[in-house]
């Protein structure tokens, strides 16, 4: 028996004689007396019995002590089995290459084009689609772009197949969109719940004035005032909409705008706003209005802290990560519009990121796809031996081979999102050791 190199011990400040304990790996959350924490610490300092048997079955049942000694092997076969999973498809796909708004911090801004998924490419992927029926049980379609609404022919088009496809096989099948909202009328949110299309990601970065000088159409009019009528117009009918508003340092304000903004039109209920990070190339001039990790991690907390309701505040618990993403997933793709294969969306359009293609023969650089694929970070000498390794797994990988920074914010915030958790969570029910 030992301690879990996982464990984190924090102060409870609605009363100074608990600790709330933590374990990265199990998610596992308790308030401890301070005097059964003495006791763990001195069986893990000095190697004293812990004389308190139901002390010590709470603890292994959260994983705060263990019997075996490799708990980092652990943790690399679980990341595994999900990485290798063939259990079920994802696919995120791009209808077109093209947008009718012109954000500089985008980071498609270089691939917009008016590229329109054809007919072909539309029947290869349904033969892909159709080729791991069999071996699957869940079927997953995220709509990306460019701006997917401008070929919603495709969308319909592929969503009644995969749809057809997945009830002939006892598939589960889900569906979501990332749109800019410009194009999403009444009358499109009723074909999209048609379609099966059960989740949408909208942006507004502020109020209007500032939303408009971030987000302008191509023409250079603003997109607010259409965005958010959309919204308005369909609030009966919408399914669920997170709304990221992308901070920096220039919108700190744009948080609390767009909630009284969402308040106002009745929006909230049906409306979730969430932070974005912006990020851009590391020698663009809008880099120095970026917040680092840190500095977003602090404006996360503060967006929580102040807004965070009974049915929301365990959106922000510290949960684990087998797998990070689609980009580090045997069974996830991202298909363009031509048709091209990508492991991450942000790769869309660099054709140096290419991993192959369903139309044609195409130059791809293997090593892109191992890069992805093969990347351990129980082996990696900069997370193997982080204590928050469990809940980031290495972090975002593209960052990773942009060599920018990964680590999750719960790197520089665990103790507070964990401190108002905590607290919630104990005007409901009482949590173990305490």
């Amino acid at each position: 028996m030992k301690t879990s190199k996982y464990n984190f011990f924090l102060p409870y400040e609605a009363d100074e004689n608990k600790l709330i304990a933590y374990n990265s790996f199990s998610n596992a959350l308790a308030l401890m007396d301070k005097s059964k924490h003495g006791k763990l610490h001195q069986f893990t300092e000095n190697g004293t019995a812990i004389d308190d048997e139901e002390l010590i079955g709470q603890l292994k049942q959260g994983r705060f002590l263990i019997d075996e000694d490799n708990e980092l092997e652990h943790l690399r076969l679980r990341m595994l089995k999900s990485r290798y999973n063939t259990g079920f498809l994802g696919l995120t796909i791009a209808p077109t290459a093209d947008c009718q708004f012109r954000c500089p911090y985008c980071y498609e801004k270089d691939a917009i084009k008016p590229d329109y998924m054809t007919e072909e490419v539309e029947e290869a992927i349904i033969k892909f689609a159709e080729g791991h029926m069999k071996t699957i049980g869940a079927l997953s379609i995220s709509w990306y772009g460019g701006e997917p609404l401008m070929n919603l022919e495709s969308i319909k088009r592929l969503s009644d197949k995969f749809i057809t496809m997945c009830e002939e096989n006892d598939v589960n099948y889900n569906a979501s969109m990332v749109t800019n909202g410009y194009l999403l009328t009444r009358e499109t949110v009723q074909l999209l719940n048609e379609l099966k299309i059960m989740s949408l990601q909208v942006t507004l970065d502020g109020c209007e004035e500032v939303h408009n000088k971030r987000r302008p159409h191509v023409d250079g009019s603003g997109t607010f005032s259409t965005i958010i009528n959309n919204l308005t117009e369909s609030k009966d009918i919408l399914p669920r909409v997170s709304l990221r508003i992308n901070v920096d340092k220039e919108n700190v304000d744009a948080i609390n705008q767009v909630r009284e903004i969402l308040e106002e039109r009745g929006l909230l209920e049906k409306v979730k706003p969430y932070l974005g990070q912006v990020t851009v190339e590391e020698d663009s001039p809008e880099k120095s209005s970026c917040f680092d990790t840190c500095g977003f991690s602090k404006e996360t907390f503060n967006y929580f802290r102040q807004n965070s309701t009974d049915e929301t505040y365990m959106n922000h618990y510290p949960r684990t990560v087998r797998n990070v993403c689609g980009a580090d997933c045997a069974n996830a793709h991202v298909i363009t519009a031509d048709g091209r294969l990508y492991k991450c969306w942000k790769d869309v359009g660099n054709h140096s990121r290419c991993v192959g293609s369903l139309v044609e023969k195409v130059k791809a650089d293997e090593s892109v796809y191992l890069n992805y694929m093969l990347y351990d970070p129980t082996v990696d000498s900069n997370c193997s031996e982080c204590k928050l390794l469990p809940v980031c797994m290495g972090g975002c990988p593209v960052k990773r081979l942009e060599t920018e920074e990964k680590c999750s914010i719960y790197k520089y915030a665990l103790d507070d999102f964990l401190g108002v958790i905590a607290k919630r969570l104990k005007l409901q029910k009482d949590l173990k050791f305490g």
